[in-house]
């Protein structure tokens, strides 16, 4: 009995530690701590409070309009390049959300299909599905990238890696092309 006292006083601990960061935020807003914020909600098992802080993070992305999200903005919208990339998709995972992660670029759209953080799929006009269109997406240098959530009932599940071994492999991909272009 004493074990599980001692976890519910820690689990409280940590859940006024994080009501403190978040009044800390409000003070400062900014969409990358409410996403951050939301990650250690669902942590802790708090799905509900986690959807709430992100919902916060997506109002400020769509600005102070109160417009509310729309599928052209995104949840999480930018301008392409590969840090980023690697930055929103690592969000995208840690917070475990379901959705489209599209990448636009010049001459085609790519998709990256998330289920529950995990990339699940990935397509693309010109590659094939699955790995060759996830690792071409990762090489785009012009264009933009947004975020929709929503739920994927109809997306098959051609890619089974995590997506922290998808984004190292993408990483090395990108180093030995840098390295080939320079020797």
């Amino acid at each position: 009995m004493k074990k599980n006292t001692n976890l519910h006083q820690a689990n409280n601990e940590l859940l006024q530690r994080l009501r403190r960061e978040e009044a800390q935020i409000r003070e400062k807003p900014s969409a990358d701590a409410y996403v951050k914020l939301s990650s250690a909600y669902r942590l802790l098992g708090m799905g509900k409070e986690a959807d709430r802080v992100l919902q916060l993070a997506e109002e400020l992305e769509v600005g102070e309009g109160g417009q509310g999200q729309t599928e052209a903005d995104g949840l999480l919208s930018g301008a392409v390049n590969l840090t980023m990339l690697v930055e929103v998709i690592q969000i995208v995972s840690r917070t475990k959300l379901c959705g489209d992660f599209m990448i636009d670029a010049p001459t085609q759209t790519f998709h990256l299909f998330f289920d529950h953080g995990r990339i699940i799929n990935a397509t693309s006009e010109h590659h094939l599905a699955g790995l060759t269109s996830f690792r071409m997406a990762l090489r785009v240098t012009d264009g933009s990238y947004r975020f929709v959530q929503k739920p994927l009932p109809d997306v098959a599940r051609l890619i089974d890696e995590r997506t922290e071994i998808l984004l190292l492999n993408a990483m090395q991909d990108a180093d030995e092309q840098v390295a080939g272009n320079q020797s």
